[in-house]
């Protein structure tokens, strides 16, 4: 069966399917800067978090986490900055 669980990082903004991971010591972490995952069930589960934070007035707050996937950056603060100037271009 296969493992679904979505990954994402404690400190820093990388998410991605469990199969992306990398490992430090043996231990589960993202492939970029090797910190600590934490995870949850499904894609689905993921996406159900993403939005409701969406609807409680977060608007395009799905597109910036679907762009997100697979970028590892050091806090949301930064991503945002990247993923704005990235529409001005």
């Amino acid at each position: 069966m296969k493992d679904t669980r979505i990954v994402y990082g404690s400190g820093c903004t990388w998410w991605d399917d469990i199969t992306k991971i990398g490992t430090r010591f043996g231990l589960p972490c993202c492939p970029h800067c090797k910190c600590a995952l934490f995870e949850v069930k499904n894609e689905a589960e993921w996406f159900n978090g993403v939005d409701k934070y969406e609807a409680a007035g977060n608007p395009g707050y799905r597109a910036f986490i679907e762009w997100l996937r697979g970028k590892c950056l050091p806090d949301y603060d930064v991503a945002k900055q990247v993923y704005e100037a990235r529409e001005v271009k």
